[in-house]
């Protein structure tokens, strides 16, 4: 399976890690089948799960943004949540020309982009012939307790595998992606890119995204898994359904890929072709300092406040540092969506 590709520097960063996260994925399901007993979903609930997870592939065209930094073609899991609906991680749909999804019995089902959720990094495919499964209900995934036992189940996997729900930290990726309070879980598994979570009614409560080094935070750095919870999807679904977006104007986007400096700042390691950052002459090596003269703090303080401006479209103003100097650099957010080919089908 290849690796997720949200963004490239989460690329590398995770590419760098599959060894170890396959050897962690042998582990927690080593652990799963010393405790059987006490970690089996219920028969009822089992089987529907079971059934509901689909492999997803995708193909994007040579020549799309995504495709020269995080590969053409890519692969991953899906989970049946309704009539020939299937929900998955985003970034295996970014600018898909086609999609194929293959069920537990083997058989091979076209499929057509019907969302990719910027927000959330979630997305959604309709089968293009009946998938003749059994959906599984969504679960409400606010109301988990932290610790709490969970299930995962990925493609081609014939169990689920048992993790701790252990926090739900904020994660910023450098990519421009915010969450307020993912689902953390351990021990880390390697098959997670758009696996499900399930509760102990069989019900879903994420999908996977990532591999983390922190789930508990920086002062205790141990290695997990990140699941996007479901319940950012449920208010945008007839929206995203419908359209292929959420309602109203996007979520502003600069285009940099950035990690913070320990001697302060935001230190650029990407800027997207044709982004705004890189139409303002924003480039690799420059430091981010500042957002409207406000000193920035780290990732998650940048997001935050580059949203406080109002959506894509505003204006605003970086103070940037390159070789010892200073400059304030005016430019306008734009929608990500709109540096991105439309995926087949939305």
């Amino acid at each position: 399976m290849r690796h997720p590709f949200v963004m490239a520097l989460c690329a590398c960063l995770l590419s760098c890690n599959l060894g170890w996260a396959q050897a962690a994925g042998q582990t927690a399901s080593a652990h799963n089948s010393t405790d059987h007993t006490h970690q089996a979903l219920p028969p009822e609930p089992l089987q529907r799960v079971l059934q509901s997870v689909v492999t997803v592939q995708s193909r994007s065209h040579a020549q799309a943004n995504t495709s020269r930094t995080l590969g053409q073609r890519r692969e991953g899991s899906g989970v049946v949540i309704g009539p020939d609906l299937v929900l998955t991680i985003g970034y295996l749909l970014l600018e898909a020309e086609s999609v194929d999804l293959i069920d537990h019995q083997g058989r091979r089902i076209p499929g057509q982009v019907r969302a990719v959720d910027n927000l959330s990094g979630l997305g959604l495919i309709r089968a293009l012939v009946p998938l003749r499964l059994e959906s599984v209900p969504l679960g409400d995934s606010d109301s988990l307790p932290t610790p709490g036992k969970l299930w995962t189940l990925g493609q081609n996997e014939t169990a689920p595998t048992a993790l701790e729900l252990v926090s739900r930290k904020v994660f910023a990726g450098g990519w421009e992606y915010l969450l307020e309070a993912p689902l953390m879980t351990m021990p880390a598994v390697n098959n997670w890119s758009g696996s499900g979570l399930f509760d102990d009614q069989g019900r879903l409560v994420g999908i996977g995204s990532l591999l983390v080094q922190d789930v508990y935070g920086d002062q205790v750095p141990l290695p997990g898994n990140l699941f996007v919870p479901v319940n950012l999807l449920k208010d945008p679904l007839p929206d995203l359904l419908r359209s292929g977006k959420r309602p109203g104007p996007g979520t502003p986007w600069l285009g940099i890929t950035s990690q913070r400096l320990p001697s302060g700042g935001l230190a650029v390691l990407r800027v997207s072709p044709g982004s705004p950052a890189a139409l303002a002459g924003i480039a690799v090596g420059d430091t981010l300092l500042a957002l409207q003269g406000q000193t920035l703090q780290d990732l998650p303080d940048f997001y935050r406040r580059l949203r406080a401006l109002g959506p894509a479209g505003s204006p605003l103003t970086l103070t940037v540092r390159n070789k010892g100097q200073s400059r304030d650099v005016d430019l306008l957010s734009t929608d990500r969506a709109t540096a991105l080919k439309r995926p087949s089908g939305i």
